[in-house]
């Protein structure tokens, strides 16, 4: 069998995609763009299957939550394993249906409100933005995702509100403070990225601009952080799940970090 041809670019040919991070392309293994970035993918694959598989409330929407989470996982790793728009595209369109299956837990769980309207108006609305971010690129690709998951995610982090205060409400405060906690990833998470985004210059350990000495990966970072934040917030729309429909659990941790509840 003849070897296969490697360009200089890689195996996967010149760079595609609307947006090519910080990490340098190609350093660790001609076949794979951003080594750091893929691999760090692993964190949403992981925890998306662990919140899929500890499911306690019987509702599974919430285990098709937990495996849309991997579904963005496998979509990021080949993003930046590839650097590809189509790869682009498997990234960031499962993140927009991701946050529309929560938004459809959380607003069917905490509202009164006909949940076929509900499901069939995030459906439209995710599959109209997910075919205008797929028709366009560059500035006008990355706006049109960007200010639709914003949007969302804006939504998402007002049920989540919702929900701390009526477990606090409900003297349970311990399972609440998953709210802050996973806030606090997630605002960490975003630092690191806009930083990598936006500072690449300074940070990436390549030229006599940067205060680093080498590059020390922070969108890599960002999978893991954000992956964790997500986590957080995810138990707790569990534990108020639970709440609401008067099923006894408790809160645990695995490692101290890992939070999960379980039904007695």
């Amino acid at each position: 069998m003849a070897p296969v041809a490697i360009s200089k670019a890689g195996y996967w040919g010149d760079v595609t995609s609307s947006m090519d991070w910080c990490e340098e392309n190609y350093e660790w293994t001609p076949y794979i763009a951003e080594f750091f970035n893929s691999w760090s993918s692993l964190a949403m694959i992981v925890l998306g299957e662990a919140c899929a598989r500890m499911n306690p409330t019987g509702n599974p929407a919430f285990t098709l939550l937990g495996r849309s989470i991997t579904v963005v996982g496998i979509g990021s790793w080949l993003f930046h394993a590839t650097l590809k728009y189509s790869m682009q595209m498997t990234d960031e369109l499962p993140m927009l249906w991701a946050i529309s299956i929560g938004c459809y837990i959380s607003i069917t769980m905490q509202y009164d409100v006909n949940r076929r309207m509900v499901k069939n108006t995030l459906t439209l609305w995710t599959l109209f933005v997910s075919l205008l971010t797929a028709c366009f690129s560059g500035k006008v690709q990355f706006f049109l995702f960007q200010s639709s998951f914003n949007l969302l995610s804006g939504v998402m982090a007002y049920l989540c509100w919702r929900a701390k205060r009526d477990l606090e409400n409900s003297n349970m405060s311990h399972v609440a403070q998953l709210f802050p906690a996973g806030v606090k990833l997630y605002i960490l998470a975003a630092v690191v990225w806009l930083t990598d985004t936006n500072l690449c210059t300074y940070i990436n350990g390549r030229n006599e601009s940067s205060i680093m000495p080498f590059n020390v990966q922070l969108h890599a970072w960002w999978h893991v952080l954000a992956s964790f934040g997500l986590v957080y917030l995810v138990v707790l729309f569990m534990g108020h799940y639970c709440l609401l429909k008067g099923i006894p659990f408790k809160l645990k941790y695995i490692y101290g970090v890992f939070p999960y509840v379980y039904t007695n």
